[in-house]
């Protein structure tokens, strides 16, 4: 019996969607005045660092999370769809992913203290400054060791996301962004020293991640109790080969966003890259916002499927791809003719290199499409493909973005970065309509 209507999951989605939206709008809008405010108040060396320690959150989470965390999410949506006869095993599932990551957390703060004994620091930072080293090579161990704790708090939001509550993620996340803010500048003007701003936001972090995390127990009316270590070890097994898939997803995805860079700086410098990055920053924005009106569907996906509403998955999958086209072809548009004014109001830099708007455009379609069937596999549990593709783009990348590279500059390190996402952009739309196709005309299809 469904215990959802197709109208409520669709009314939940929306709710999660729309809050998301007004979350991601309040990340963008912090990082922004942050970045203000501390490169003005930091020294360019300090400015530098600052931001090395600012992108551990997403490193961490992305590595050393080992996939867990998407697992859990599952599961929990799994459990959600069938909780007539799941019992007590969501709070037990969730425990111990929880247990798990505070083992592992401690584990990470002992490889973080030994990191910061004997790491070469001075060559790594490139820097003469003694006092920042120091303070630089503390706060990575230290704030290591706080963002791994973080990791099992913010399992909050797995749990939310798994009973389609997405707005209490959006909620958090706008407290965390905005206690950052209200940090920075409430240390700022009592002029405290970087050391000092620095951990203080690390702990802001991890202090709104351990609200979050209890009030999701409240929310659930789950008491706090200890799980058998057999237990634990269990459910872990169990997750671990959805959990790894999602971590070589994560992994390797990560990398292939982020290598054009250092390949355009290599190639053309610094202030060339500059260049690119404003442009594809843009892209980026826009493939957020996009995402945040997806991540909602994800944990809607699977429930829908352990109630077989499979008439509700073909029709949102299709809904999907229209906004999908219509947001990026817009953006695409609006870009190419008004692009380098918009980036000069921004940052006061005209860029008029119109082919790199339109070919890095075509990016962002190509990776905000693979995100609307991404989202859609990542949820009834179909990785293997995805994995393969995204690992396999990740190793030709750089090798195509040489060769191309030499002749067309950037434009050639870009056009490599959309030739080797072509596949992953074919397949997934291919494998999810066949899995579409395998629900409705044979309702016992297995995942393959």
């Amino acid at each position: 019996m469904r215990n959802h209507s197709g109208r409520i999951r669709t009314q939940k989605i929306r709710l999660g969607s729309l809050s998301l939206l007004g979350s991601t709008g309040v990340t963008l809008a912090v990082g922004i005045l942050m970045a203000g405010i501390l490169a003005r108040y930091f020294s360019p060396e300090e400015f530098g660092m600052w931001a090395i320690l600012m992108s551990l959150n997403g490193i961490l989470i992305n590595g050393f999370d080992f996939g867990f965390g998407n697992a859990l999410r599952n599961k929990l949506a799994n459990l959600y769809g069938e909780k007539e006869t799941a019992g007590t095993q969501p709070r037990v599932y969730f425990l111990s992913v929880f247990y798990w990551f505070i083992l592992s957390a401690i584990f990470l703060t002992g490889v973080f203290c030994l990191a910061k004994w004997v790491l070469p620091w001075e060559i790594l930072f490139h820097s003469q400054n003694p006092r920042l080293i120091a303070e630089g090579s503390f706060l990575i161990a230290a704030g290591g060791s706080i963002l791994a704790f973080n990791i099992a708090f913010n399992t909050y939001s797995s749990g939310f996301f798994g009973y389609q509550e997405s707005q209490w993620n959006a909620i958090f996340n706008g407290l965390s962004k905005l206690g950052l803010l209200g940090a920075t500048l409430g240390l700022v003007l009592l002029g405290l020293s970087f050391f000092f701003i620095n951990l203080a936001l690390f702990l802001v972090t991890l202090g709104v991640s351990v609200v979050g995390w209890f009030f999701f127990l409240k929310a659930r009316q789950w008491t706090l109790e200890g799980v058998a270590w057999q237990t634990i070890w269990e459910k872990i097994k169990e997750l671990w080969r959805p959990s790894a898939l999602f971590a070589m997803l994560q992994i390797f995805s990560t990398g292939l966003l982020n290598a054009d860079y250092f390949l355009v700086s290599g190639f053309l410098g610094l202030e060339t890259v500059g260049d690119y990055f404003l442009v594809k920053r843009i892209y980026l924005v826009l493939g957020s916002f996009h995402f945040a009106l997806l991540l909602p569907i994800w944990s809607a996906y699977t429930e829908a499927l352990a109630n077989r509403d499979f008439a509700w998955i073909d029709q949102t999958l299709r809904k999907t791809i229209g906004y999908t086209l219509l947001i990026f072809v817009t953006g695409i548009f609006v870009m190419v003719l008004l692009g380098d004014r918009i980036i000069y109001l921004w940052t006061g830099k005209w860029v008029q290199t119109t082919s790199l708007f339109f070919w890095l455009g075509v990016w962002g379609l190509i990776y905000g499409w693979s995100n609307c069937f991404s989202v859609f596999l990542n949820g009834t549990g179909h990785l293997k493909w995805q994995v393969l593709w995204v690992v396999s783009a990740a190793f030709a990348f750089v090798p195509l973005a040489l060769l191309l590279g030499k002749g067309l500059g950037a434009l050639g390190i870009c056009l490599a970065l959309i030739i080797v996402s072509l596949p992953v952009t074919v397949s997934n739309p291919w494998e999810s309509f066949r899995i579409v196709r395998g629900y409705r005309e044979k309702p016992d299809f297995t995942r393959t």
